[in-house]
């Protein structure tokens, strides 16, 4: 079961909008847990465009605080997969 996702202003700064940064996470090729305590997904938004979202969970919710697109060369490298679902 997936937690609550919140959507905060700071993922939404470069102007990305909502239905974007959650079609990324559902369709995530990539998925990255850092040492941070962030979650990357690496995906593609609804017009095919790579990007990539951040997570960090608080509290019971998954909550997106990052975005950017395109996707930072070191999120599309090939590493290990590990994911938290």
């Amino acid at each position: 079961m997936r937690t609550e996702l919140v959507i905060i202003d700071s993922a939404r700064k470069r102007g990305y909008v909502d239905d974007d940064l959650l079609h990324v996470i559902a369709n995530a090729i990539r998925v990255i847990v850092q040492s941070d305590g962030m979650t990357m997904y690496v995906g593609p938004d609804r017009a095919g465009r790579i990007m990539e979202v951040g997570t960090i969970e608080r509290s019971g919710r998954e909550i997106v605080a990052h975005a950017m697109r395109p996707a930072r060369p070191k999120y599309l490298a090939e590493q290990p997969r590990r994911s938290r679902r």
